[in-house]
């Protein structure tokens, strides 16, 4: 008896090993998967090389348009900032039709067109330029590939404002579980939303924070297999796969609750019958100084 207790002990034993074996394995080679190697070691507005145990460091978020032949546009540009030091986050949300300079441009534009004109890069020197702070890494989703993100999760949980329809699909005023389809056209509508693209920003973040949570729900281990595969396929970043270990350990119980957000301030403004959204030099200078403070820049 006792022999056979121990023999399944040991049976017991290997096949969490094996689990936990082929967990790492899935997890690792979706890393590679995503990862982009970085055509810098380090952003030009840092003196040194940033450590993510041990640094504040920045990521720039970017939900994309990408089709077959077509670099596609920037949907939504946020800056994810992490201070290991106070265990905070901060999200900055950047109006996608805010005016900036693009480097390399003989106008000012629309700073979501940034990547349009060239790519991850372009759209990170553009941001460190507009906010002056430095830009560590980057995070590129596919917009479409989010949809088979949240299903993979088995669906999020979002509050929305208003009743409304969009692409055929009716949202009720108040708490709603949306598939991936229904997550997609809630992040994107902005026509009927009376705060324009505002209310569009805050229902992006209501999304990004459903995923958080949901992804760090025990239920969604049963569907470790598709969140990995869909990450893998939809998801690319230069945060080398150690990196992302290492991130993981520095925040090991992060909750959407745990992230402030930053939302940058200004007025519409029509040019040549183009809509854009002007931020004030005074409107810069105070989300620059709140980022910097969080960066430990200053």
């Amino acid at each position: 008896m006792k022999s056979l207790l121990m023999l399944l002990m040991k049976v017991v034993i290997i096949i969490v090993l094996l689990f936990l074996g082929y967990v790492a394995y899935n997890i690792w080679t979706t890393a590679n998967q995503m990862y982009e190697p970085p055509t810098q070691t380090k952003s030009e507005k840092r003196s040194k090389i940033v450590q993510i145990q041990e640094d504040p460091f920045s990521i720039l978020l970017l939900g994309v348009d990408e089709r077959p032949g077509d670099i596609g546009r920037s949907d939504t540009m946020m800056i994810l900032t992490l201070n290991p030091h106070q265990k905070t986050m901060l999200l900055t949300n950047i109006p996608r039709d805010t005016l900036v300079t693009i480097p390399g441009r003989t106008h000012k534009d629309k700073i979501n067109h940034s990547y349009a004109y060239g790519g991850v890069e372009l759209a990170r020197k553009t941001v460190e330029n507009f906010l002056d702070i430095p830009i560590d890494g980057y995070v590129k989703v596919n917009m479409q590939g989010l949809e088979g993100i949240v299903d993979a999760l088995g669906g999020i949980e979002v509050q929305v404002p208003f009743d409304f329809t969009f692409n055929g699909i009716k949202y009720h005023q108040g708490k709603m579980t949306l598939n991936g389809r229904e997550s997609l056209a809630f992040a994107r509508m902005r026509k009927v939303d009376p705060r324009g693209d505002f209310g569009r920003i805050d229902r992006q973040q209501q999304v990004i924070r459903g995923i958080i949570d949901k992804g760090s729900q025990f239920s969604s281990l049963q569907r470790f297999d598709e969140i990995t595969e869909q990450l893998g396929t939809n998801l690319k970043t230069d945060i080398p796969p150690f990196q992302f270990i290492r991130l993981q350990q520095s925040y090991p119980s992060m909750k959407s609750q745990d992230i402030q957000t930053i939302t940058l301030h200004g007025a519409d403004r029509r040019i040549n019958g183009v809509y854009y959204f002007q931020v004030s030099q005074s409107e810069i200078q105070r989300v620059h100084q709140r980022l910097a403070e969080h960066l430990e820049l200053e």
